[in-house]
């Protein structure tokens, strides 16, 4: 009776997150591949997001990568951002401005303003809510992502 080599151990700096997105896919129906383009880095930092409508959210940023970013709130913080067709569980197609700032390598706080579009929204607890963000374009601020990401990947 043959049986089945064990799989290579395999080494990484990367934690194991279970994912629900369209950037994830299941593998022998058991594990979650995260194939997100850039690495994302855990964060702590206050955003404001304005939607189409005008409205304007404070919410806070609690990842972000080269290609988009998490931010946490309310359920109704995150869904005032929606128009009335649109439902947390179905993110919508409209796009949203989100503005934060980084600190630079002297300190100093850069203003990001850029364009996303809602990858995904999940309910985390009671009245805690995630929305997944894809940047679309920057209106200012990509270099200093950059450097930051540079920066977090050096000490990470």
């Amino acid at each position: 009776m043959a049986t089945k080599p064990a799989p290579p151990e395999i080494e990484s700096s990367f934690l194991c997150e279970n994912l629900e997105t369209p950037h994830s896919q299941r593998v022998e129906s058991s594990f979650l591949v995260d194939l997100r383009r850039h690495p994302r880095y855990d964060t702590d930092l206050p955003a404001e997001v304005v939607a189409e409508s005008g409205e304007r959210v404070s919410a806070t940023m609690t990842n972000i990568s080269l290609s988009g970013l998490r931010l946490e709130g309310s359920g109704q913080a995150i869904g005032s951002l929606f128009s009335k067709r649109d439902s947390l569980d179905q993110p919508p197609s409209t796009s949203l401005h989100v503005s934060f700032s980084l600190p630079d390598d002297s300190g100093h706080l850069v203003a990001v303003k850029v364009q996303s579009r809602v990858v995904y929204t999940r309910r985390e607890s009671d009245d805690v809510y995630h929305a997944g963000m894809e940047f679309i374009a920057f209106d200012e601020g990509e270099d200093a992502l950059e450097e930051y990401l540079l920066y977090r990947r050096g000490t990470g």
